[in-house]
């Protein structure tokens, strides 16, 4: 999916970080590269980038034994960003809209 992400039409799709096999993205951190783009397009980017994953993994289950599935949450608000961990820093998002994408990607 990382891939998706050179597309110029996801230029605001950041990845955050992938755990096992949730893909972590979102759109709107960065106020520099905002651009003309209010919330309601960084909203409708991610249901878009969201939907071109969906047509990857329906090309790779087309030519693949495996079925695999798709789940998706995406929720609008503020976040909460910032690099942790001394050794190994890792930048990453928190915050109750974060904790909202979660629960429903998990329903």
């Amino acid at each position: 999916f990382d891939e998706l992400l050179e597309e110029s039409y996801f230029h605001y799709v950041e990845k955050i970080k992938t755990i096992g096999s949730c893909y972590m993205a979102a759109s709107g951190l960065a106020p520099n590269k905002q651009g003309s783009l209010d919330e309601w397009n960084h909203l409708s980017e991610l249901v878009l980038f969201a939907l071109a994953m969906q047509e990857i993994l329906r090309e790779i289950n087309n030519h693949s034994a495996q079925s695999f599935g798709l789940r998706v949450g995406i929720a609008h608000g503020p976040v909460i960003a910032g690099v942790i961990g001394a050794s190994k820093p890792q930048y990453d998002i928190w915050g109750s809209t974060v904790n909202l994408a979660s629960r429903m990607d998990s329903t």
